[in-house]
């Protein structure tokens, strides 16, 4: 079962989290920027559209417990170097 005292299952079963309210403001920040906002990020926006200030480690508990994990966008790297090469190569060719 849940291992824990039976009196203690009574004490916390009817309370309510005292986190939840502020998670759905950031819940709602997170989805607006499509899950690429961290924690860092989310402040600021807290504070720019409701003008509410967190402290940056709440924010990143609460996004830890309810499990809003960013998603990265990987930059592309530009390919200057290897375009480079090939036409040197290709204007060596021409002048032999």
């Amino acid at each position: 079962m849940l291992n824990i005292a039976k009196r203690t299952y009574y004490r916390y079963r009817n309370s309510e989290d005292k986190n939840y309210y502020d998670y759905l403001l950031i819940k709602e920040i997170f989805e607006e920027s499509k899950n690429t906002y961290g924690y860092r990020r989310v402040c600021e926006s807290l504070m720019v559209k409701y003008g509410v200030t967190f402290n940056h480690k709440k924010v990143a508990r609460i996004m830890k417990k309810y499990n809003l994990k960013p998603n990265y966008v990987k930059r592309i790297r530009p390919t200057y170097y290897k375009n480079r090469a090939k036409r040197q190569t290709q204007l060596a060719k021409k002048k032999v």
